[in-house]
């Protein structure tokens, strides 16, 4: 029988992590190991942990990081297990997870990472999305092969591509055979967000991937995560990001141009919240990136409207406001 690992980068967790730990206690495969890896955690998250008596828990403090690669990496190498589940501090697991995860890695030899759906909730635990990968079309239009009732598997290639248009992962719902490292190195402490789309991709450039639809654990969906900051302080990172999947798509011109596009895209998002802040001089900087990826009419007119003076834009957005009304 395969023994798990799961992974648990902590940073300030003190609100959430007694109850993802007893989500995970509740399973019923029990052959796993818990290395918690603290990432200066000043709110009282070690003592919570500490109530915990159970042997399988390692927790392990460091100073911080402020990468989210830096403490799921140590985690990793202090793990035992044949099978690496990567799981967030504040997410809950949903019974069975485990055991059908391991049982899908079974019965795909040639995955080396196994995901699984999830439903999302708030900061209060209520239910704000049952379902959140069900919209995704890049993912229910990859070829698939079914191996079970539930359990199918999407070949390298497919899955490689499929991740050029969307992250259809969630972190969470991902297990990862301890091989897979050794091929494909450790998650990129160098981005500063993405980390996991990145590894994604590298996995996919080398293995197939397992799927199931079944929910699996609840996605935390809090004010401060990551994911939720404006846009311009999350660019940089996420374009640099991007750049580094491009070396996976080198021989498919379709997913360097999708990717080429999610970097354009990021340039003008991060250009036009400038823009609407009156920082002209850096929405001029970021539209005038987004243009080197492709020209386009709508770019090129808020360019335009960067080299007039915030006092007369103010008064141009005003007389928009009243005739709109």
């Amino acid at each position: 029988m395969l023994k798990a690992s799961i992974i648990i980068p902590v940073f300030n967790a003190a609100s959430y992590i007694e109850e993802t730990l007893r989500s995970i206690f509740a399973q019923s495969f029990t052959d796993y190991e818990i290395v918690i890896v603290d990432d200066g955690s000043t709110d009282g998250t070690s003592e919570i942990i500490s109530t915990f008596a159970d042997p399988r828990i390692l927790y392990l403090y460091q100073t911080n990081s402020g990468r989210p690669a830096v403490p799921r990496n140590r985690a990793i190498r202090e793990s035992s297990g044949d099978i690496i589940f990567i799981f967030d501090s504040d997410d809950i697991m949903l019974p069975d997870k485990l055991g059908k995860t391991v049982e899908l890695l079974t019965l795909a030899p040639s995955a080396g990472l196994a995901f699984t759906g999830f439903a999302c909730i708030d900061e209060s635990g209520k239910i704000i999305n049952p379902n959140f990968l069900a919209p995704y079309h890049t993912l229910s239009n990859l070829p698939k092969t079914q191996i079970s009732d539930s359990g199918f598997l999407i070949k390298s290639h497919a899955a490689l591509k499929g991740l050029a248009s969307a992250n259809y992962l969630g972190t969470s719902g991902v297990a990862i055979r301890r091989e897979v490292f050794d091929t494909v190195g450790f998650f990129d402490e160098q981005v500063r967000n993405s980390d996991d789309f990145l590894m994604w991709q590298a996995i996919a450039s080398q293995y197939d991937f397992a799927y199931t639809p079944e929910l699996y654990h609840h996605y935390r969906v809090r004010s401060g995560s990551i994911s939720l900051r404006r846009i311009e302080e999350r660019a940089p990172g996420l374009i640099a990001c991007v750049e580094k999947m491009k070396r996976y798509h080198a021989h498919d011109a379709d997913s360097i141009r999708l990717l080429d596009e999610k970097i354009r895209r990021y340039h003008f998002e991060a250009g036009y919240s400038h823009f609407s802040q009156y920082q002209l001089r850096d929405a001029r900087r970021s539209f005038l990136q987004a243009l080197k990826k492709r020209l386009d009419r709508q770019t090129l007119r808020y360019l335009a409207l960067t080299m007039l003076p915030a006092s007369v834009l103010s008064k141009l957005k005003h007389l928009k406001t009243l005739a709109s009304n």
